[in-house]
This record gives C-alpha cells, structure tokens and sequence, in this order.
C-alpha cells in the first residue's frame, strides 16, 4: 500500500465531512438544508424527480419525499411533462429561486474565502485530480453502493426537517 495515496484518500474522506457540513450551513442561509438545496437546484426550470435522483445519486423515493415537501412549502411546484404523462416536472419557484439566491450568495462569498486563505494553488489541477479518483473510485462497485446509500440516508433525513 501507498502510504501517501492512502493519506491523500484520507484528506479527501475529511475535506468531504467538512465541505457537507459546509453546504448544511451555506443552505441554513435560506432556511433550507444541503440536500434541499441540491433538489431545488437540479429541478431548475423542470427536471422530473427520477432524473433529479439520477443526477444527485439518490433513490427516487428520497427525492420525491423532499420535493413534496418543497412544494407543499411554495418553494417548487409540480408542472406536467409534455414527454411523459405520469412523471410530471418539479419546476422552482420565485419563492425557491429567492432562497437559491441567498445561498448562492453566501457560496460566491465562502469560495472567495477559502481561496484567499488557501492562497496560491492550481485549482484546475485539483479539480482534474479529484475528478480521476471519483472515476477510479466509481469504477469499483462496493464503494459506490455504501455511498449512494448513505446519500439517500442523509436526503431522508434532511426532509424531515
């Protein structure tokens, strides 16, 4: 085993922790939490639930407990879908782009934070790293099932709220 890869997958396993707890905060802006924030962003102008859940990695029936909830509360609204008559569209709100705008606020606001502290770095670099450890990551079938479940238990659990 490599002892510096092993600590760099570990310092990712930490910045993830941190940069969720991060996000809860960012979207706690608006009154909403991470993964409701997540839903409303991916239904933008009209997405059904089943495609939200496939672009976040999440069960169709997470996403569909939390949309409910995001129209019950104005904040998105069910609209029919010219290709499928059943599956209607989850389209955001005013109300829900207004809180989507007060979280990307606070987000454009952390970001510039977190670059001035880090200071120089090659952050195209970075990205282009980490998105090839997600494929070699994503390549391997167990990690990613303990981690889609673990993402529908944290979508479940934020529609509580």
């Amino acid at each position: 085993m490599n002892k510096n890869v092993d600590a760099a997958l570990h310092a990712v396993f930490e910045a993830n922790r941190i940069l969720r707890d991060a996000g809860e905060h960012l979207a706690a802006a608006a009154g909403q939490t991470h993964s409701r924030r997540m839903i409303l962003q991916a239904a933008g102008e009209g997405a059904t639930v089943p495609d939200i859940a496939r672009r976040l990695g999440l069960q169709r029936q997470s996403v569909q407990r939390v949309a409910d909830e995001l129209v019950h509360e104005g904040l998105a609204r069910y609209e029919d879908n010219p290709q499928h008559r059943r599956s209607q569209l989850l389209v955001v709100t005013k109300a829900g782009d207004a809180a989507l705008a007060v979280i990307h606020r606070a987000h454009a606001k952390w970001v510039d934070d977190i670059e001035a502290a880090v200071g120089p770095l090659d952050w195209a670099a970075l990205r282009a790293g980490l998105e090839r450890i997600t494929r070699a990551v994503r390549d391997q079938d167990a990690p990613v099932s303990v981690t889609s479940r673990r993402s529908e238990r944290d979508a479940h659990g934020a529609s509580r709220k």
